[in-house]
């Protein structure tokens, strides 16, 4: 893919440590999160969007299918630093130059042995598909990003 990361995403709007995919890249992060050996959610409630969720790393990324008056846009959003930083290294995108407020930045190459390993698919991480899966309003996005990654 290649480019910097604000040609594809926005950070600030849902917390701190959300990134929201723009509509014109959503397919592309939507397909990289299909290809990932990692826990998935997807609740199916009725009068509710529908929400798929992939548990990545101390995050995860959301995609919301579907509008209601209280829920959140549709769109793909991804949560916590080190998974948008995975992100972008499979990507082929450049990341910010300095770190975010509060983040600790890992090398590519540890993001990956750490998405690789079996603690990536553990119980831990099938609630934690499951608790992204949840987020359908700005609260609950914020109340969930908060809880994982700090």
């Amino acid at each position: 893919m290649g480019g910097c990361w604000t040609e594809v995403f926005r950070h600030g709007q849902w917390g701190p440590a959300v990134f929201e995919c723009l509509p014109g890249h959503r397919a592309t992060v939507r397909d990289w999160a299909l290809r990932q050996r990692v826990p998935r959610a997807s609740p199916r409630e009725l009068h509710l969007p529908d929400v798929d969720a992939w548990a990545v790393l101390d995050g995860g990324i959301t995609s919301i299918h579907g509008y209601g008056l209280t829920s959140l846009p549709c769109g793909v959003r991804v949560v916590g630093f080190p998974t948008f930083r995975l992100l972008l290294a499979e990507l082929g995108l450049a990341g910010p130059l300095l770190p975010f407020p509060g983040e600790t930045v890992l090398e590519p190459d540890e993001l990956r042995r750490r998405h690789r390993s079996p603690e990536a698919r553990s119980a831990a991480a099938v609630e934690q598909a499951e608790l992204l899966a949840a987020c359908r309003d700005a609260v609950l996005l914020r109340w969930v990003a908060t809880t994982l990654v700090g």
